[in-house]
């Protein structure tokens, strides 16, 4: 017994460590400022998504109404569709709303409240709650697990609940025994995700100029245009010996072209710049 006590009170006291306490909220603080940051900078719906993605699992299609109405503070609807027992008969329609007691949030809040019930809900093995297990979850009320003679019931305080009354993220997490330490990697990696989402799907466009084969007069010979990666190149097409641009064409000269745009040797056939028709002729005179 003095063994278990000695351990249950060291537990205790390493639980509320107050620089660890401190530094773990501080965190969370600035990771949820971050969110928020980011909504204002690449948009509310691009944000609002990342959160419904992140919390799709847990939520299934309610995952973006949930969202929405804890950010804007306005009552969630859901509904539950059972089906009939007997043959014939019309489905069961169960309806429940969940009026968040905290009125608006930021969406770094609305990240954490979600976090939470879903740390808590899952301690109690749900992993994909009903509309009313949601509801306890975030607003208050009582959840039965098991069936039968093993059936138990939890009655839960409700994160949004406690939210309201004016208690911290840490305390709350402390209240129902969950911890902030996933929260806030969970955090991090959207804020991530976002930031790198954006700057991906931004691309670049850059302008290169291609000199490919220069000719005696030191003028590019190349195909004036765009790549396929969508750059922008340019070129003066095929030049002659006399410094004269051929277009896209088939290229004739004579020799080999000096930098002055003398021929320097004898003739040396058609060079073909893989355009259509001719367009010119260089002509030289050899050495």
């Amino acid at each position: 017994m003095k063994i278990k006590t000695i351990i249950g009170v060291t537990t205790l006291a390493l639980g509320l460590n107050p620089h660890a306490f401190a530094d773990t909220t501080s965190t969370l603080k600035t990771e949820a400022s971050r969110m928020n940051t980011l909504a204002s900078s690449h948009g509310e719906t691009k944000v609002t998504g990342k959160i419904s993605g992140t919390f799709n699992s847990f939520l299934g299609s309610d995952s973006n109404a949930v969202v929405t109405g804890l950010r804007n503070g306005t009552p969630i609807t859901l509904t539950t569709t059972t089906p009939a027992t007997t043959p014939g008969a019309a489905p069961t329609v169960t309806t429940t709303v969940i009026t968040p007691p905290t009125g608006q949030m930021g969406h770094g809040n609305v990240f954490i409240s979600l976090a939470l019930a879903k740390q808590q809900l899952n301690q109690l093995g749900i992993s994909q709650p009903t509309p009313q297990q949601l509801q306890a979850a975030l607003t208050g009320g009582e959840v039965t697990t098991g069936t039968g003679a093993t059936a138990t019931t939890t009655k839960l305080q409700g994160v949004l609940t406690l939210r309201s009354q004016g208690m911290g993220w840490g305390q709350i997490a402390q209240a129902q025994g969950t911890k902030l330490g996933p929260v806030i990697s969970g955090l991090k990696n959207a804020n991530q995700q976002v930031t790198t989402t954006n700057a991906s799907s931004t691309g670049t466009q850059s302008n290169s100029s291609s000199n490919a084969i220069v000719s005696g007069s030191g003028k590019p010979h190349g195909n004036s245009g765009q790549n396929v990666s969508g750059q922008n190149r340019s070129g003066e097409g095929i030049v002659s010996a006399s410094g004269r641009s051929i277009g896209n064409g088939n290229a004739y000269g004579r020799g080999i072209v000096s930098g002055s745009g003398q021929a320097t040797g004898g003739n040396s056939g058609i060079t073909t710049a893989g355009g259509q028709g001719n367009s010119g002729q260089a002509k030289g005179h050899g050495k």
